[in-house]
């Protein structure tokens, strides 16, 4: 029986899950096959065939398709990893959850989260982390931004540590000062600083995001082997009381502002 997009289980695998993601964004935009395929410049029996799992859409498409979207960079993630025979389901999950949710929250410690940094600072988080095909990365990264401006933007609440300023390599640190100052001025995002003077506190424990949405709330936790997804009630209450208390000991969004002004205006 030949396959159709009716019967794809997203869960046969990574290109199956694939195909279902096509057509489930395809329609929540209330879009038709042959709209795709203007988009993309191909036909609406071809984007079918994608949508069936017969054949596999090229990585152009799908960025074009995931800016579109505004998905974050997941289809071209999907791609990649069924391509390569990887399956960083946590990872995968994370983007998704990023794209989706109506309130993000983070705290920030070691490293900038990936919605404050340039372009310049990923490439030296990605070649520090021994990652191959550095420049993908920093692509898929920066247009992962775009959710902080999109149409109908989440709120954005971010607890950063001064201590991951402190690392900033000198040669990048007056750019990615601009940019954290520029990302603090939006209207949805919340930004404040926790000074290091305030000494050991709970969210100096690790890295972590917090993702609200229609559905539900899952929580992330930053690790070096890329992460780990956290679903269950008592650990994101324990999430939650870490950023309530971190919160507790950091600036004002408005002592913040100052702070990064100061900042900047040293490092001109």
């Amino acid at each position: 029986m030949a396959s159709t997009a009716e019967s794809i289980n997203p869960m046969d695998g990574l290109w199956s899950l694939l195909a279902y993601m096509l057509r489930k964004l395809r329609q929540q935009h209330r879009q038709s096959q042959a709209d795709v395929g203007r988009l993309v410049a191909a036909d609406h029996k071809t984007v079918s065939n994608w949508e069936a799992g017969r054949n596999h859409p090229p990585v152009e498409a799908l960025r074009v398709l995931d800016l579109e979207w505004k998905t974050g960079g997941l289809l071209e993630a999907l791609r990649h990893y069924a391509k390569t025979m990887q399956a960083p389901a946590q990872f995968l999950a994370f983007v998704e959850y990023e794209s989706l949710a109506d309130v993000i929250r983070i705290n920030g410690v070691a490293f900038l989260p990936g919605l404050l940094q340039t372009p310049e600072y990923a490439r030296e988080a990605f070649t520090l982390a021994g990652e191959s095909e550095v420049d993908d990365h920093v692509r898929r990264r920066m247009e992962r931004q775009v959710v902080l401006t999109r149409k109908g933007p989440p709120y954005v609440s971010i607890l950063l540590s001064e201590l991951a300023l402190t690392v900033i390599p000198p040669h990048i640190l007056p750019g990615q000062l601009d940019r954290i100052a520029e990302v603090a001025d939006l209207p949805n995002v919340t930004l404040r600083l926790v000074p290091a003077a305030v000494g050991l506190q709970v969210g100096l424990a690790g890295d972590f995001y917090l993702f609200t949405t229609s559905a539900r709330e899952v929580g992330f936790i930053e690790t070096p082997a890329r992460g780990r997804l956290v679903t269950e009630i008592e650990d994101l209450r324990r999430l939650n009381v870490a950023f309530d208390r971190t919160s507790g000991r950091a600036l004002t969004p408005e002592a913040t502002r100052a702070r990064l002004q100061e900042m900047i205006e040293a490092h001109q």
